[in-house]
């Protein structure tokens, strides 16, 4: 591997032009342009000579050892093609202190790595790993390693992330942590309905609620014997066969912080409007249009009503069809699911759905680092190669195919898309899908555009793709949920690392509130059962941890 030869080589030339004095003017020439590749990046940044030492940790990936190592003879987590790179183009030599076999045994040996006060000099964390670094003093404010070297392709990137990945990791002003970013919006619920069916009872698509309870009873009776309105399981807020999409509809938000009429965060799981919702979905148990076994229905027994045929109605995300739905497709070939923006309780309200930070993890620096500035250079040369529209050398560097999938894996700093990158490759596809060539579409376009391709002319098999990516697919959805003039999405307020009182006690509280959900739901209780809840609620550890979450919030306004 080059990584491993450069060093010899450079080495080499140079005593080539010791020898020769001044008549060796190629191996001068030569030796002075590998020279200066070492000790600057594209950028122009400075760099040590040789090679630096730069340390990370990882957990063991499956499909890595299957999609690459079995397929790339020679490759391993620190010889590869990605850190061959960084060291041609960054001059670092990219080591790991430890590999864990899993994801539990990589926390576990993190925690005991900070409790040591011994961490890599660049490691991914959750935020309360990163609050636990910050206060430990063992790791460095990003932002002016930031603003300093972040490439103009990666500063775009992180205007598109949002102020909350970034606000959920600074404490006193300094940036902590570097978001992996990932896409809110595809966080927001979408209705999905068998089309087939609406078009077979001659309905449209509902736009209230109290249109679509008239859906959800034409469906039951279409669907005959043990037929179901709505499809739910006993995951409230999952993506999948949750209550967020019909809670939504009232403007409610379990398990959110949002603001109130004062401008003061209150918990949403605990609003009249929830109190409104759940009258709601109480109602549709009662009339038969929800499961009456949802509260013991894992998601895949859930999804058996669906491919049964006994179903045509759930609440999910964007990627549904990836999932469930094509499993429905592959079951019944006839199903033509849709998706559509949740209905509200008062037709023509925006759309408003809810809308969470999806960003979980983030880089961080340690204060040991000799080379703080090289997480943003890595950061550079990821994106240029994997994501960057003009630059990119996605076939290289991600997924050369052939078998061999998953490249980008082997980088150790990295992200796995740009928030926008769905949403994009959703218009970029679009008039190519109607005229049938690709034109100048390169990498992951280029597939999602074969795959939705494939699907019109008739392979079921990438039905699941052009329902995500096609003309009336989830992303569409979520491009209208953009435009204000269709919707007014409502964010999660609180991002950061929980403090002491929610750490302690906000699990136990979120179950007082979901037992008494279910049974509410279910008939087994009143709703008048919600005000006594939320009262204990409040008593119980509420207002503490409502205060505590108050404070962080009004220090970071």
């Amino acid at each position: 591997m080059k990584r491993k030869t450069v060093a010899i080589v450079l080495s080499a030339m140079m005593a080539i032009a010791a020898l020769g004095g001044c008549g060796s003017t190629t191996a001068n020439v030569e030796s002075e342009k590998l020279e200066e590749s070492q000790k600057a990046g594209e950028d122009g940044t400075a760099k040590s000579e040789g090679l630096a030492p730069l340390t990370f940790v990882r957990a063991q990936d499956s499909t890595v050892e299957s999609s690459v190592f079995a397929k790339m003879e020679g490759s391993t987590y620190e010889d590869n093609i990605w850190t061959d790179l960084i060291a041609e183009k960054l001059g670092y030599d990219v080591t790991y202190l430890w590999i864990a076999s899993d994801g539990d045994l990589y926390k576990q040996k993190f925690n005991a790595a900070i409790s040591s006060g011994e961490i890599p000099d660049i490691a991914s964390v959750g935020k309360e790993d990163l609050k636990r670094l910050v206060d430990a003093d063992l790791i460095v404010d990003l932002k002016p390693y930031i603003d300093e070297y972040a490439s103009d392709y990666v500063k775009q990137l992180y205007d598109t992330v949002g102020d909350s990945a970034f606000d959920a990791v600074t404490y006193s002003g300094a940036v902590y942590g570097l978001p992996i970013s990932d896409s809110d919006i595809e966080r927001a619920q979408i209705l999905w309905l068998r089309q087939d069916w609406l078009d077979a009872l001659n309905l449209s698509a509902p736009a209230s609620i109290d249109e679509l309870k008239e859906v959800l009873r034409a469906f039951k009776d279409y669907a005959g014997e043990g037929g179901i309105g709505l499809e739910m399981g006993n995951d409230l807020y999952g993506n999948q066969f949750d209550i967020k999409g019909i809670c939504n509809a009232y403007h409610a938000y379990p398990t959110y912080w949002v603001e109130d009429k004062e401008g003061s965060l209150v918990y949403g799981s605990t609003t009249p409007e929830m109190k409104q919702a759940l009258s709601t979905l109480a109602e549709l148990y009662a009339e038969g249009l929800i499961d009456q076994e949802f509260y013991v229905n894992d998601n895949q027994k859930a999804a058996e009503a669906l491919v049964n045929g006994k179903c045509g109605a759930m609440y999910g995300f964007h990627a549904t069809p990836l999932d469930f739905l094509q499993t429905v497709k592959n079951a019944i070939p006839e199903a033509d699911w849709k998706p559509f923006m949740i209905p509200m309780e008062e037709a023509g309200e925006k759309a408003a759905p809810g809308i969470e930070m999806a960003t979980t993890s983030w880089y961080v620096v340690s204060k040991n680092c000799e080379h703080p500035e090289a997480l943003i250079q890595l950061m550079n040369l990821y994106c240029e190669k994997v994501l960057d529209p003009e630059k990119n050398e996605y076939t290289v560097y991600a997924n050369p195919g052939n078998g061999v999938e998953g490249v980008w894996k082997l980088a150790p700093v990295g992200i796995t898309s740009t928030p926008d990158k769905n949403q994009a490759t959703t218009k970029a596809i679009a008039e190519p899908l109607k005229t049938g060539e690709p034109g100048d579409l390169t990498g992951e376009q280029y597939s999602m555009w074969e795959y939705c391709y494939k699907a019109l002319q008739g392979d079921d098999s990438m039905w699941g793709w052009l329902g995500v990516f096609g003309e009336e697919g989830g992303q569409s959805i979520l491009l209208k949920y953009q435009d204000p003039e269709n919707a007014a999405p409502v964010y999660n307020k609180f991002v950061s690392a929980p403090g002491e009182v929610m750490t302690a006690k906000k699990s136990t509280l979120d179950d007082m509130l979901d037992q008494t959900f279910l049974k509410i739901i279910s008939g087994q209780e009143k709703i008048d059962a919600f005000d006594k809840v939320v009262e204990e609620w409040k008593n119980a550890g509420g207002n503490d941890m409502t205060a505590e979450v108050n404070e962080w919030y009004s220090s970071n306004k």
